[in-house]
């Protein structure tokens, strides 16, 4: 597996939100391992954090967000019972 490499969360951030903002730097290198390495997949999404002074971090930070595909698997599907077989409301 290929995998890019993001720095360590920044300390202070990580402090003043209660340690629920895991803000990293992306690092220029890529690594190569093992899949069996892999004990879990996290994305890294693009913010830019507003600092206690007042200042927006323009330095282009990632959050990381654990188990991506739990939250989002059931975007844009509708949600149909599964002995409801006509797929028509029913009305009451």
């Amino acid at each position: 597996a290929l995998i890019q490499m993001y720095s360590h969360p920044d300390d202070d951030l990580l402090q003043l939100s209660s340690h629920t903002v895991t803000s990293c730097s992306h690092l220029e290198d890529i690594c190569i391992i093992s899949i069996k390495q892999i004990l879990s997949v996290v994305v890294m999404i693009p913010h830019k954090p507003i600092l206690p002074s007042g200042v927006m971090d323009e330095e282009g930070r990632f959050f990381m967000l654990e188990k991506p595909g739990l939250d989002l698997s059931s975007i844009g599907i509708a949600n149909i019972p599964p002995d409801d077989e006509d797929n028509v409301p029913d009305i009451e």
